[in-house]
């Protein structure tokens, strides 16, 4: 009941949104594990698109409706929200332009076997469905924009940077990611193949990007308010 009608101050297109949310993530979560395919995947945890996608499925199915059952708490509603559709869309962009080209890859010599076929469309799930949806959802009914502050474009960041030490000390202490060449999910975060100095590079020039992105927002929901009261 809680994920079907969760108190949602935009009624039912809420209720839609974040039910279409909470069943694509968790399907998109299954089917990443090879659930379907009768197969036990190792070294599920290594990879952003599965943590991100359970962050996304524990805030909509879990937290959402407590935080908006709540009004002592409905002040981290705005802030929340906020972090959890950038830490999805991350997901979204960084496949969709660095990542999805190798994947087709991957899949087109055997493109009629099953697990091929489930690959594909775990990706249009989670890669596509679920940051888009979250994203609508933001956009569309999550309360108290104007709430946000420059301090949010910051917070949010704490998540991929948080993964970031994961994968970096997982690679260390576990070494090749099973089906796999590397210790590394994402090839832009390979150590050995492109030294650390690199690595780091291209990881500050992604979280400048993503750090000017959700400024970026910010200022445009600051100035669309602004007029607002203006007009």
């Amino acid at each position: 009941m809680l994920v079907l009608h969760p108190p949602t101050p935009q009624g039912k297109l809420g209720a839609v949104l974040s039910a279409l949310i909470v069943v694509f993530s968790l399907v998109g979560l299954t089917m990443h594990g090879d659930f379907y395919a009768g197969v036990r995947r190792r070294d599920y945890w290594a990879y952003y698109t599965n943590q991100s996608n359970l962050l996304v499925f524990a805030y909509f199915a879990l937290l959402s409706p407590f935080l908006y059952a709540n009004p002592r708490l409905s002040a981290m509603i705005p802030r929340t929200e906020f972090a959890v559709m950038l830490s999805i869309m991350l997901t979204h962009l960084v496949y969709h332009h660095f990542l999805a080209p190798f994947v087709g890859e991957e899949t087109i010599y055997s493109p009629h076997a099953p697990d091929a076929r489930i690959a594909r469309a775990d990706s249009i799930v989670q890669h596509y469905a679920v940051p888009l949806l979250t994203f609508a959802y933001w956009l569309f009914c999550s309360p108290s924009k104007a709430r946000l502050t420059f301090l949010d474009a910051f917070l949010w960041l704490l998540f991929p940077l948080g993964y970031t030490g994961y994968v970096l000390l997982r690679a260390k202490l576990r070494g090749v990611i099973h089906r796999t060449k590397s210790a590394y999910p994402y090839p832009f975060l390979d150590v050995r193949f492109f030294g650390v100095r690199r690595v780091l590079r291209l990881a500050g020039l992604l979280l400048a990007l993503c750090l000017g992105a959700s400024l970026s927002v910010i200022l445009l929901i600051k100035a669309v308010c602004f007029v607002l009261r203006c007009a």
